[in-house]
C-alpha cells in the first residue's frame, strides 16, 4: 500500500509498504531487524535495540544491498531513517517493480 504525506507533515515523498528481513550492523554487532516501508532514501525499520537519533550504521537487505543509513527519527521499536550511501537508494523503485516481500 501506497501511504501519502498528510498536510503539514514533514515526509515529501510516499511510502510503499514492504516486508524484507534485514541485518542492522551496529558497532560491530549484528542485529536481526526489518523494513517496513521504503521511500527515496528512506526507510521505516524495526529493531528490538536502542539507538539514537542521527546514529548511523550499516543495514543489509539481502538481494538488494548494504547502505549505510542515519536514524533520522526513534519512537522504538522503530526507527526512520535516512539513506547516505548504497548501490541503489530508490529502493521504492525497486520494491514496486519486484514486490513488496521478499523472502
Amino acid at each position: 500500500m501506497v501511504t501519502k504525506p498528510e498536510e503539514g507533515h514533514k515526509r515529501i515523498d510516499d511510502r510503499l509498504d514492504v516486508l524484507w528481513d534485514a541485518t542492522a550492523l551496529i558497532d560491530g554487532k549484528e542485529y536481526a531487524c526489518q523494513v517496513t516501508n521504503v521511500s527515496t532514501a528512506g526507510a521505516l525499520m524495526k529493531l528490538d535495540a536502542p539507538l539514537a537519533e542521527k546514529q548511523q550504521f550499516l543495514l543489509n537487505v539481502p538481494e538488494l544491498s548494504e547502505y549505510a543509513a542515519e536514524v533520522a527519527w526513534v519512537n522504538r521499536p522503530c526507527y526512520g531513517l535516512k539513506l547516505l550511501v548504497g548501490q541503489d537508494l530508490k529502493l521504492k523503485d525497486y520494491a514496486g517493480k519486484v514486490g513488496r516481500t521478499e523472502k
